[in-house]
């Protein structure tokens, strides 16, 4: 049949970069090549399962593959074919497991490995692939040929077959790797394609309609209009794609030309400490609902408690009868492995929800992971463990002060927000009033291990800095003798002070730094300051400092009070 379209190319294919580098691998022959079952290597051998009412080949090696046999072909073909032919039957969990398992391996080449995504058409066989976005890695390991090298060889020295190809689309990748080069003609070339940047339309275009990803009657659909590549099925309108193929071939082609986005789901670990509670009735009621979500506390609790850790984050993902996930994050101050107090902070959440928790016909799986957990040690006990006075309760185990603040700190932030309970940490800067930021307690542990040799080397000595700091410095009156020297007489807030001992100048020069890494310093002045501490005649002690560097900064220094020692 001649090509229908009168207009070979009425939409001209524009190149788009996508700025992504993804890498699709493809293993024809996973099951067979990864099964666990014994079998002579030397000779053919082929897995079997039943499909389509009859017993069909799903698993083959690639000497099989050789001597003519396919997959899905009927085990009684097959004989036909090969009499001795090797066969088990095959176990398509455990090549899921092992496929799983080879996905997390490849983390060593870029965080981001997801499952390969499957084509429209599922014809019941297992297809194995994976993909990996490796955008910003390929330099750390030579380019982006020596990435495929390396991947490559790793395979083969374990006996795997697997074909890459490297593109900026998912669709290209997914296509390329399947379809690329025909095995007859180099078979070596098939195994790793690299498509340059922006060029994944005349790099799709000459290969065949399957490879993207359609379903099987958009295949044979196009055979019969003898549409043999996509080049052809880009060759008409996109309103006519769709009027004769419907809208999912237009979307995989503009999918593979980088004219549509597609997601990268990644293969995530499971969490280490994760409980789940199927129902088989729906629970829509909050009280009940409390009570579940307690026991899973409990349980988890159990769990971090048996291994030393303490929960820093907490996941709960509530599935409705309808496939709807509900999801709700919850973060620790403190490793925390206290059921009950996990409970009591899930409780008042789900009770602050402004909209509420969207139950629909019934909450029916529950689960709950630690996805950030840290290890604790228990507190230390004196000889007598339980408290002994009269008016307590004998019995009661004292609880740790560090575990009690943490739990102050969660029950304050599920009540006010996270922004706004905040406690000081350290900051590497000697203008006092910046020593010390205030941090959200959420986020404060990983403020204090960010560099606590560099902070703790940077502060001063405590006997010289007063406990009690004004939040902005105060102006003063002040009488010196000299203007470089120490006032022996100062009036603040009305009241005049003589002062009988005075120790500085301690001088703090402006931070001449800021300006260059952009950091605008919200302190009122940008003078050299000089520092002295003075008491007076009845015993007060003060902090107070010069403003300006007299006749270099400036010709009138001004005095201000910044604290006040006990």
């Amino acid at each position: 049949m001649g090509h229908p379209n009168p207009n070979p190319n009425p939409n001209p294919i524009v190149p788009i970069a996508t700025g992504r580098r993804l890498i699709a691998l493809w293993f024809p022959y996973w099951a067979g090549e990864t099964t666990k079952i014994p079998h002579d290597k030397t000779q053919s051998f082929a897995l079997i399962d039943h499909y389509k009412n009859a017993q069909r080949l799903v698993g083959l090696t690639p000497l099989a593959a050789q001597m003519g046999l396919s997959l899905g072909l009927s085990l009684a073909d097959a004989r036909a074919l090969l009499p001795d032919l090797q066969t088990a039957m095959a176990e398509p969990m455990e090549a899921a497991a092992r496929l799983q398992k080879c996905a997390y391996w490849l983390q060593r080449y870029t965080p981001w490995v997801g499952h390969n995504p499957s084509s429209d058409g599922q014809t019941g066989l297992a297809d194995y692939g994976l993909l990996l976005d490796v955008s910003g890695c390929a330099h750390l390991f030579g380019g982006e040929r020596a990435l495929l090298a390396d991947m490559q060889a790793r395979f083969l020295n374990r006996g795997i077959t697997a074909h890459a190809a490297m593109a900026g689309t998912v669709g290209a990748a997914w296509g390329l790797a399947r379809f690329g080069v025909s095995a007859k003609t180099d078979p070596q070339a098939r195994r790793q394609i690299i498509v340059p940047e922006g060029q994944e339309a005349e790099a799709v275009l000459p290969l065949p309609p399957a490879a993207l990803r359609l379903s099987g009657g958009h295949i044979d659909l196009c055979q019969r209009l003898g549409l043999d590549t996509i080049g052809d099925l880009a060759g008409f309108a996109r309103r006519e794609l769709t009027r004769r193929f419907g809208p999912s071939p237009v979307l995989r082609l503009e999918q593979a030309l980088g004219q549509a986005g597609e997601s990268l789901n990644p293969c995530l670990p499971p969490p280490r400490f994760f409980v789940r509670h199927n129902l088989p009735h729906g629970v829509t009621q909050m009280e009940a609902l409390a009570q579940l979500i307690g026991d899973l506390c409990a349980r988890l609790a159990t769990q971090l408690e048996t291994s030393g850790h303490g929960a820093q984050r907490l996941d709960l993902s509530l599935t409705r009868s309808d496939n709807a996930v509900l999801a709700l994050s919850l973060p620790l101050a403190h490793p925390s492995a206290d059921g009950g107090h996990m409970a009591r902070l899930f409780e008042e959440r789900l009770s602050r929800l402004s909209r509420g928790v969207d139950a629909g016909y019934g909450i029916e799986h529950l689960a709950l992971a630690a996805s950030r957990t840290a290890p604790i040690s228990g507190p230390q006990e004196t000889m007598g463990a339980f408290e002994d006075a009269p008016n307590k309760t004998r019995g009661k185990r004292r609880a740790a002060p560090i575990a009690a603040l943490g739990n102050l700190y969660d029950r304050l932030v599920s009540r006010l927000g996270a922004q706004v309970v905040v406690r000081p940490v350290p900051h590497a800067s000697y203008i006092p009033e910046r020593a010390v930021k205030l941090v959200p307690v959420l986020k404060a542990d990983a403020a204090d291990k960010k560099d606590p040799q560099s902070l703790s080397a940077n502060l001063p000595d405590p006997a010289t800095r007063p406990l009690f700091m004004l939040c902005a410095p105060e102006p003063i009156e002040v009488i010196a003798e000299i203007p470089e020297g120490a006032p022996y007489r100062f009036r603040w807030r009305r009241v005049l002070h003589e002062v009988s001992a005075a120790y500085g100048p301690e001088r703090i020069s402006p931070e001449w730094w800021a300006g260059l890494t952009g950091e605008t310093p919200k302190h009122h002045n940008r003078q050299t300051r000089d520092y002295y501490r003075l008491e007076d005649t009845q015993g007060h002690r003060f902090w107070i400092y010069r403003d300006g560097l007299y006749s270099r900064e400036t010709t009138r220094p001004r005095w201000f009070m910044h604290g006040v020692f006990p």
